[in-house]
């Protein structure tokens, strides 16, 4: 009798020993033995904190109203927590920029070191420390991968104002390097290493696929992987052939497992079979997606444009389209559990991304972030709208892109939530999707910062709510130690898991009621 481990790995060796492979049958088997679906992080990230009138729900807790800013997530309103009014507090800026130390410390919750001295100007903060999406892919096992990139990070525009890598950077790994400060000056200061982003949806896509397939990861070659699997898929015939024929030498007493078995080795071979002649589509487990096309790319740079911030072409429609792309890539990867971990950031705080037609009886285009400086007050952004009609319309565009931003995460939200996995799960439901900005409004105050969770119900996250906590303190590191119940499956990982972590803890804990112990 040959057997199904000799045959599996004949197949592995006659289509090249792509790691894909590898990751397909091993997610094939995984089916059969009815292994649940794996748990899941996603960082994501949107620009320039908010405009308090138009972001805060009416009501608290489960009985709550969706403000204008938050309309759109009204369809996943049982996959999202609001939460406002976080802080800073207590985590060092080390002399950066709002932005510039607001996004490192958002991300990784440490003290920021100070700034580098990069040649433009002298705020672009470092970190002190790995940022989340880093620190769960270190403790958690269930997050790592055995093979493939282990994680990816992508941005969908990366201008910003004078050379700072702090603004376009989420994640940070725990490696460190001596660099030389800008503040404080002439020293040198120990920072955690930016993992950089990818701008290209081409080039998270040849990072994530290219191989997944014998030969590399062009669109040919996803014909012949698909032909390799179709006529190979005997492999699940050794499988069953075997369990029959011990089927045959059993007790009777041992029939009935060994029934199960053969039965779920047959489901699991027909959704491969089903998979290999359906449409290479999002949605039906795991497939290999179409190559983006390599024109389609954000933009980067650097300059000043506080002066002009109207300018004659707008962004919005390549840059939507951009991050759906990075999505829908994240996406497939880990409906094919190729990775777990990823961060995706839409653009920078000092963001240079330009908008039509979103400034009130105004058809002209705006940039983003130089056009918030022209309401430099927490009191004016945090108050109800303005008096003067140029203050007023300025604070309406303001609410119109952060809603246009919120429009952009509810349709790639909406697309993790309809897609299963190759274990017939809705990635949303095995995926924590922390929404966070860098900044509570445009005058760049640490605090009250506005944060979302999305997703993560099989994982114990309990959506549906909403809460304030500006007349509280709630530090921000405590939005991390939430999301951290959800895969340590304790109501107390800063303590039991993470004590050795470098970010700020004191005071730190897990808000109450947003995470309980899933269902058996």
């Amino acid at each position: 009798m040959r057997s199904y481990r000799f045959a599996r790995r004949s197949f592995l060796a006659g289509v090249g020993g792509a790691f894909g492979l590898h990751t397909l049958l091993r997610n094939m088997e995984a089916l059969a033995q009815g292994t649940t679906p794996p748990p899941r992080f996603l960082m994501c990230h949107w620009p320039v904190g908010t405009i308090r009138h138009h972001f805060l729900p009416v009501g608290s807790g489960t009985n709550f109203t969706f403000s204008r800013i938050l309309t759109p997530f009204e369809p996943l309103k049982s996959d999202t927590i609001v939460l406002y009014g976080l802080t800073d507090a207590g985590v060092s800026e080390g002399m950066g920029g709002g932005h510039e130390a607001g996004t490192p410390m958002t991300t990784t919750g440490a003290n920021c070191p100070g700034t580098r001295h990069n040649g433009g100007e002298a705020d672009d903060a470092s970190a002190g420390g790995p940022s989340w999406d880093q620190i769960l892919l270190k403790n958690v096992p269930a997050l790592q991968r055995p093979s493939g990139p282990g994680y990816v990070n992508a941005i969908c525009d990366a201008r910003v104002d004078a050379q700072e890598t702090s603004t376009q950077c989420l994640s940070y790994g725990y490696t460190k390097r001596s660099i030389l400060a800008a503040r404080p000056a002439g020293t040198m200061i120990s920072e955690a290493i930016p993992l950089l982003p990818e701008l290209s949806p081409t080039q998270l896509y040849l990072k994530l696929f290219s191989g997944f397939m014998p030969g590399g990861g062009t669109p040919g070659n996803a014909e012949a992987l698909l032909r390799g699997l179709h006529g190979n898929k005997s492999v699940f015939d050794y499988c069953m052939s075997e369990l029959r024929e011990l089927r045959l030498l059993a007790p009777a007493a041992e029939y009935a497992k060994l029934d199960e078995h053969i039965a779920a080795c047959q489901k699991a071979e027909v959704q491969v079979v089903a998979q290999i002649n359906a449409p290479m589509m999002p949605g039906t487990g795991c497939m290999m997606p179409t190559a983006p096309s390599m024109t389609l790319i954000g933009k980067r740079g650097s300059k000043d444009d506080y002066g002009n911030p109207i300018v004659d072409v707008a962004d919005d429609v390549l840059h939507a389209q951009i991050a759906k792309a990075h999505a829908s890539l994240i996406l497939a990867a880990f409906q094919c559990d190729l990775i777990r971990v990823a961060t995706l950031q839409f653009s920078p705080g000092t963001n240079h991304v330009s908008f039509a037609g979103l400034m009130p009886d105004d058809a002209r285009t705006y940039m983003h972030h130089p056009q918030s400086h022209k309401i430099n007050s927490a009191a004016v952004a945090n108050g109800p709208p303005p008096t003067v009609e140029a203050t007023l319309k300025n604070f309406e565009f303001l609410a119109n892109v952060h809603r246009w931003y919120n429009q952009l995460m509810a349709d790639i939200l909406t697309t993790f939530k309809s897609a299963q996995d190759v274990y017939g799960a809705s990635v949303l439901d095995h995926t924590v999707v922390p929404f966070v900005t860098e900044v509570a409004e445009t005058a760049h105050t640490r605090s009250p910062k506005p944060a979302l969770i999305f997703g993560g119900s099989k994982l114990g996250m309990r959506g549906g709510q909403y809460h304030n906590f500006q007349n509280q303190v709630r530090p921000h590191n405590d939005l991390w130690a939430t999301v951290a119940q959800a895969y340590f499956k304790n109501t107390s990982p800063i303590q039991t898991n993470l004590s050795a972590e470098t970010f700020v803890k004191t005071n730190v804990a897990p808000i109450p009621g947003l995470w309980a112990p899933p269902a058996a």
